[in-house]
């Protein structure tokens, strides 16, 4: 590989032109200089055409835009097909890249060259920047078990080798709305080993609109139905995540109460973490479950009464 390695940096976008600019910005601001930015518009209805093209004239992105509108999977899907890059990172097109994301990455490379995926953390922000929660990220001392407690790669902060990015794609399946990235990952952490920059090197901004915001809870219930029945099927995942079916099911339950919580529905998230404990008992005693639940609990008896 070339000593410096070329970052293809992949931005699927959906309406979002009072945003891009600022995400974008995070790149121009990058520390290390060999990379190539590929937006893909899913066939927006704002002026985000407008407000890139200054860019596209100066050759500062790619631009390509889908005829109509799809989920992100395919924009993704279609950027890592265009993509020239030694590695592919994804970055959404209302999220930050922090100055030294791609200079760390350079060093991850060059240090560990037979690596072909790898991240950083990533912390939640809000618009002003300031910093409303970082994730805790569990070791990767057995990373199937980590992933099997949840996506904790996400879809930022992430570097795939060709090697893989040419080979794995985002499932398309309708059905699959919402469990798409989860099961991108499932599938690829099956095959590769995951290693880790251990420095909080991306932003995910919190803001209104973004998607997570607006997800029909009932349909991604559905998509991570069939996420845990593509495991199952497939001959290869079946037997690599055989131990740890159990834990994906309940970690499905969790995520679901925890957006129940967010969109204030917290009887639902009591469900939601009831089905948790009945596929997997040992959550229970478990930081994440006892957190999810007190939010549910005291949001259930507020709601009461009013």
């Amino acid at each position: 590989m070339n000593r410096f390695p070329l970052f293809s940096i992949v931005i699927p976008t959906y309406n979002r032109a009072a945003l891009i600019e600022r995400t974008l910005a995070t790149i121009w601001q990058q520390t290390y200089p060999h990379y190539e930015v590929i937006v893909v518009d899913n066939c927006s209805e704002d002026r985000t055409e407008e407000v890139l093209t200054p860019y596209v004239k100066a050759g500062r992105i790619r631009f390509i835009k889908h005829g109509q509108n799809y989920e992100r999977a395919r924009s993704r899907n279609t950027g890592m097909r265009a993509a020239k890059g030694d590695f592919v990172t994804l970055l959404d097109s209302d999220d930050l890249m922090y100055p030294s994301n791609l200079e760390d990455a350079a060093k991850y490379v060059a240090a560990n060259p037979g690596s072909k995926c790898f991240h950083n953390l990533y912390e939640f922000v809000d618009t002003n920047g300031k910093v409303v929660y970082r994730p805790r990220f569990s070791a990767l001392t057995n990373q199937l078990k980590t992933i099997a407690q949840g996506n904790f790669m996400s879809c930022i902060g992430d570097f795939i080798h060709r090697d893989i990015y040419t080979k794995y794609a985002f499932s398309t399946d309708p059905t699959m709305i919402g469990g798409e990235d989860w099961e991108f990952w499932l599938r690829v952490l099956a095959d590769y080993e995951v290693g880790r920059i251990q420095k909080i090197n991306s932003g995910v901004v919190q803001h209104p609109d973004r998607s997570v915001n607006s997800q029909d809870l009932n349909a991604l219930s559905q998509g991570l139905q069939q996420l845990i029945q593509n495991l199952r099927d497939d001959p290869h995942l079946a037997v690599v995540y055989r131990p740890y079916l159990k834990l994906i099911e309940s970690s499905s339950m969790m995520y679901l109460a925890t957006l129940s919580n967010s969109a204030k529905l917290h009887k639902q998230a009591i469900g939601y973490l009831w089905a948790a404990a009945k596929k997997n008992p040992r959550v229970v005693t478990g930081a994440r479950f006892i957190r999810i639940s007190q939010i549910a609990t005291t949001g259930a008896i507020k709601g009461a009464d009013v």
